[in-house]
């Protein structure tokens, strides 16, 4: 969604069910559904572990896939999140995946499009940092801290790189508001 600043803070979350329920980086839950880093190529140095995708399949036309696969207590950490964003906006949750983006690895400098992302708020909780995470968006690069959930406007150029020895971990989220 486009907006007036290129990221916000919008509040603290407790992550320590996120951490305790968080499957190890070799297990291979995280490469399971493939799908946003075979359609969007600046994706394909991350992997994903989707519990919601919505795609816009034409004109107002969505498919929505809740996936089962993660376990259970995951499942239950990350929509704890998600439903106080959807609070928050008064919206419904269209999609939600944790996303890992391990050392030395980059996203290049894009920007998201399509009309599902810029009707959504698209909400960044990180769950796993380290000082080596810059999260670049219009050229100035952010440190955003675990436990805080920001949205950013993905429809300006950011990247991400990560120059830490440890992996990146976020939860992503995107709000439809009013839905």
């Amino acid at each position: 969604m486009r907006m007036t600043t290129p990221i916000r803070t919008l509040f603290d979350h407790p992550i320590d069910d996120l951490l305790a329920a968080l499957p190890p980086q070799a297990d291979p839950i995280w490469d399971v559904f493939r799908v946003r880093q075979q359609r969007f190529r600046v994706h394909d140095r991350t992997r994903s572990i989707v519990f919601r995708w919505t795609s816009l399949q034409s004109e107002g036309a969505r498919a929505t896939m809740t996936s089962s696969y993660p376990p259970a207590a995951l499942a239950a950490a990350a929509n704890a999140c998600a439903l106080r964003l959807a609070e928050t906006y008064g919206g419904t949750v269209e999609s939600l995946l944790l996303t890992e983006l391990g050392p030395g690895q980059v996203i290049p400098s894009h920007r998201d499009g399509g009309t599902l992302l810029e009707e959504t708020h698209r909400c960044h909780l990180p769950i796993v940092t380290n000082p080596g995470v810059g999260f670049r968006i219009d050229d100035i690069s952010y440190h955003l801290q675990a436990g805080t959930v920001y949205e950013v406007d993905n429809f300006r150029p950011h990247a991400v790189a990560n120059a830490g020895t440890a992996a990146r971990i976020h939860l992503i989220c995107n709000i439809l508001p009013g839905g």
